[in-house]
């Protein structure tokens, strides 16, 4: 930056310094500067100061002799004095925030804001809004930061804003806009090598995008973003040992952890807490790291906060959480800054402790709110909740029981949120679900003894068989204290009939054409009361109802019993409906019905082709198939000995009851998982598609409250210019209000003065006649500039700059804008003594006013929040719950 004396000698005369003799110790002062003596200018410029105190150039003279001799203390008494003298000198501004900010003076940002805000002079308004933004980017204030550079006209010639795209993309990152981050990010290309904070920038944007924590990074991003750190950090740029040292303290490789040290050992930095604990979180030392940066905090080290603040959040540490708040408890007795953590953070711990205390909903509450630094670490939380309610089965056992209750109230939760009602009752079943006995489901072809085979397995003749494949449905057999069975007829009365009537009533519902859609048949069975059996039509059935009636049954069971017609075993349609039943996750155990019809050899070969074909088809059965006669086992069961030691019952019976009644509590398990998670993927894919909306119209409003910043910023610089185009645009308005006003023309002056309703009708035709004309050619000029400063931004994104242009043409103002302007038109008439004359001078000066009020209104429409749409944290619950009920539990019989 050029030397403050040399601008000023354009503007300042010497007559004072040559009449007061003062020429030489100028002249001195000026070549002591050139020689590299500032401590001598200092001399000479002070000794000019102490003839004539308020001298511009004197004060310039030891403002930058000061500087140059690093005395800060002085430039900024110096710089404070001169901007009195020159107060519209934005350069003067810039260099006294500058030197403000060296030493903590408290003018500093005011003094940047006031060179800002300086419009004729571009270049040191430009650089004081840039230190503007990288002020409240400390701060942790990135939307703030981001308004500053929304100020920043666009450059004159075609090479990019370097410097303002940099900050551009801090703020975009600091605000989680990886997009936005990007789109600046292009701008800037690859690094220099000099170029130490684009390179901090872009190591954090990769990070990013990873969207991983630092121990679980791709190596390809961690080699990226550590050459980018590692310039950064030997540029010695703010924030680059932070991030490095957190790559180290996540990273387990041996090479890249060698690397850094040598880097670190060069500077001579080995022993700085910071990095004595990144080196020990590397090499599992947790306690030697946290030890190492409580030293650095007992020290009052902000470097040291910082970096166990990166390393807890990269690691994952709550116990370096911890040691920070009680480094900021001790810090707080002792009256000492103490470093603080953000809400994020806090919110983030307060919900580990009360997973840790088995609260797990409650947990996820608090960690809805997570969204910056710890969003990541949140994420980690909600899942190992999930997993949590879920626990995995442990050495091929079965799985324990899930918290069936905090799942279903979770499922429950986010299908409320969604308005899927029909997920909701699907919970709420599933909740019923859980206290009913096991649901076995009898399936196979028609005719292949499925009833016979139930009615075997129950001891009693309840089953109707027999019944033509036309009328088949599905029979659902529970207990009760008292045998009947009721009959669903769609659309029509449900009939409840005794055993006996049934298939009599089935054959006369078939007949007159009803439509039965279910039968539920009830006995006072001992087994019922722990297995529900659900009796299915065959799978060749000719009615595709009854096909999608057994079809359903596969969701309501919890293992599936497969009769096979042993003569004719595994058809190609067997093979395929098993191939559906086991991908859908359904325990199923094949029998082979009808044994009595072979002779043994013959049975064995069937036997064979069987487990051959399941194994090729890579089914799986409980246990391998059994090979049994259901007609022979049902006579036996009702008192044929001869029959039932023929028939392979005894067999079949052991199987039911160890593989089935005694396995109920894990074959159930196993269903309700599977259920859960069909219910979880859905609200997860209803979720993702609910904040995959809300993101983008996110993206529009922070998109428009951009275009009405930079429209406001735009109007703000060039409305001089702005305003002598409306006025002329104006004419034909005025030529209207001079119609208008013709009648007051002729009254006398003194009447027009003090006549209220006189004053009160050109008040109100000139508002009339002119608000709304100048409300619209402002509003097309705020369009016009809002849309170049974000031209670039629509290339990317293939948009039409002839649209673009039609909808400057057809810009209107908003309410807010447009009451602004008529406000400034009514002060005008209020205070103008002759307000009837208007119609005929230039009104500029008062468009200006307008103008300044339009920028005022569009910039309050930009800070209206946009509050996070809640759909976000429903996503990432959604996600997490369904990932956990994704995970495989262990197979059924193990």
């Amino acid at each position: 930056m050029a030397r403050l004396v040399e601008a000023l000698n354009r503007f300042f005369g010497r007559v004072e310094i040559l009449a007061l003799g003062l020429e030489n110790e100028r002249s001195a002062a000026e070549a002591a500067l050139a020689k590299g003596m500032p401590l001598e200018a200092r001399e000479h410029a002070r000794s000019i100061l102490s003839v004539l105190p308020d001298s511009a150039v004197g004060l310039a003279l030891w403002a930058d002799a000061a500087e140059d001799a690093w005395l800060d203390e002085e430039v900024v008494t110096a710089l404070a004095d001169l901007t009195k003298r020159v107060p519209w000198r934005a350069d003067v501004w810039l260099r006294l925030g500058r030197a403000g900010q060296r030493i903590g003076w408290d003018g500093a940002r005011n003094a940047l804001e006031r060179a800002a805000s300086a419009p004729e002079e571009r270049d040191a308004a430009r650089l004081a809004l840039l230190d503007l933004c990288d002020l409240d980017l400390a701060a942790g204030d990135p939307a703030r930061a981001q308004r500053w550079l929304d100020r920043i006209p666009a450059p004159l010639s075609t090479a990019p804003d370097r410097d303002a795209a940099l900050r551009r993309a801090a703020c975009a990152l600091a605000r989680g806009d990886l997009d936005g981050a990007r789109a600046a990010a292009e701008t800037l290309g690859e690094p220099a090598a000099i170029e130490g904070r684009a390179a901090l920038v872009l190591a954090r944007l990769a990070l990013a995008e990873a969207g991983a924590s630092a121990a679980a990074l791709p190596p390809a991003v961690v080699t990226r973003a550590l050459d980018l750190g590692l310039r950064a950090l030997v540029l010695d740029v703010p924030g680059a040992a932070e991030l490095c040292a957190s790559l180290v303290a996540a990273s387990r490789d041996v090479l890249v952890v060698d690397r850094v040290r040598r880097v670190v050992r060069a500077a001579g930095a080995l022993d700085e807490p910071t990095w004595a604990a990144a080196f020990a979180f590397a090499e599992g030392r947790r306690d030697d790291a946290r030890q190492a940066l409580a030293r650095g905090l007992s020290a009052g080290d902000p470097a040291a906060a910082a970096a166990l603040l990166s390393m807890a959040v990269e690691t994952r540490d709550l116990g370096a959480l911890d040691a920070l708040l009680r480094a900021r408890g001790e810090g707080a007795e002792r009256g000492a800054a103490a470093p603080l953590l953000s809400p994020d953070l806090l919110r983030l711990r307060d919900a580990a402790a009360l997973a840790a205390e088995g609260q797990g909903s409650k947990a996820l509450d608090a960690l809805d709110a997570v969204t910056g630094e710890g969003a990541g670490w949140a994420e980690d939380i909600r899942r190992s909740i999930a997993r949590g309610w879920l626990p995995a089965a442990e050495g091929g056992a079965a799985p324990r029981p899930a918290a069936w209750s905090d799942v279903l109230r979770e499922l429950a939760r986010t299908a409320k949120l969604l308005d899927r009602l029909d997920l909701l009752a699907a919970t709420e079943a599933l909740a019923v679900e859980r206290e009913r006995p096991l649901r076995a489901a009898v399936v196979g072809e028609f005719n292949a003894g499925k009833s016979t085979f139930l009615n075997a397995l129950l001891g009693e003749d309840v089953a109707p068989t027999g019944v033509l494949p036309t009328t088949a449905t599905l029979h659902w057999v529970a207990w009760a204290p008292d045998p009947f069975a009721r009959i669903v007829v769609r659309g029509g009365q449900d009939r409840v009939v005794p055993h006996a009537a049934l298939k009599e009533t089935l054959r006369a519902l078939a007949a007159d054409g009803s439509k039965v859609s279910r039968v539920f048949i009830y006995a006072p069975i001992e087994r019922l009361k722990r297995v529900e059996i659900l009796d299915t039509p065959g799978f060749n059935a000719p009615d595709p109802d009854h096909i999608a009636e057994a079809r359903r049954a596969f969701d309501e069971a919890h293992v599936a019993i497969w009769l096979l017609d042993a003569p004719q075993a595994m058809k190609e349609s067997e093979r395929r409906v098993l191939s559906e039943i086991s991908a859908l996750g359904v325990p199923v155990q094949i029998l082979a019905n009808k044994a009595d019809r072979l002779k043994p050899d013959a049975l064995e070969t069937v036997l064979a082709h069987v487990r051959d074909s399941l194994a090729a088809s890579a089914i799986t059965s409980l246990t391998p198939p059994i090979a049994f006669s259901a007609r022979l086992s049902l006579r036996g069961r009702l008192g044929d000995e001869a029959a039932l030691a023929a028939s392979g019952w005894a067999e079949v019976e052991a199987l039911f009851a160890e593989q089935i009644v005694d396995a109920s509590d894990a074959l159930r398990e196993r269903a309700l998982r599977r259920k859960a998670g069909r219910i979880a993927a859905e609200l997860a894919q209803a979720a993702s598609a609910r904040a995959a909306e809300d993101r983008e119209a996110g993206r529009r409003a922070r998109a428009e409250a951009d275009r009405l910043r930079a429209s406001a910023a735009y109007l703000r610089r060039e409305r001089r210019t702005i305003a002598a185009a409306i006025d002329k645009a104006l004419e034909p308005a005025r030529r209207e209000l001079a119609a208008d006003l013709r009648p007051i023309a002729a009254l006398p002056e003194e009447r027009k003065r003090t006549d209220a309703g006189v004053r009160a009708y050109v008040q109100e035709r000139l508002v009339t006649r002119l608000s709304w004309p100048l409300s619209v050619e402002i509003a097309r000029a705020a369009h016009a500039g809002g849309e170049t400063g974000a031209r670039g931004a629509r290339r990317a994104e293939g948009a039409d700059e002839a649209s673009a242009a039609r909808g400057a043409e057809g810009a209107e103002p908003s309410p807010r804008a447009a009451t602004h302007v008529r406000a400034v038109l009514m002060g005008m008439v209020a205070v103008h003594d002759a307000p009837d004359e208007l119609a005929a001078r230039s009104i500029e000066g008062v468009v200006e006013a307008a103008i300044d009020a339009f920028a005022m209104a569009l910039s309050a429409e930009a800070e209206v929040p946009v509050p996070p749409p809640a759909s976000a944290a429903v996503e990432q619950r959604a996600q997490a719950l369904r990932a956990a009920l994704a995970a495989p539990v262990a197979p059924a019989g193990a």
